[in-house]
């Protein structure tokens, strides 16, 4: 499994947002945002307004792999 956490970021404003962060995929020693990890960057939702929101979405950054069901065979 790979090294995530969640941390609690308020903005100046006061607006709280929880963030998913993995270690750089180089730099081993830095916390990084997912969405730096990420192939498609942008699209890559890594903050949550909740901090159950963030926990429920560890599984996408954590290494966790997905399983397939055969459903129709022709």
């Amino acid at each position: 499994m790979k090294k995530v956490r969640i941390v609690e970021r308020t903005s100046p404003c006061g607006r709280v947002e929880f963030v998913i962060q993995q270690k750089h995929l180089l730099f081993r020693w830095w916390w990084v945002d997912a969405w730096v990890n990420s192939w498609d960057g942008a699209s890559c939702q890594d903050s949550f307004p909740s901090f159950e929101e963030a926990q429920t979405n560890l599984c996408h950054f954590d290494g966790t792999l997905s399983t397939e069901r055969v459903v129709l065979t022709n």
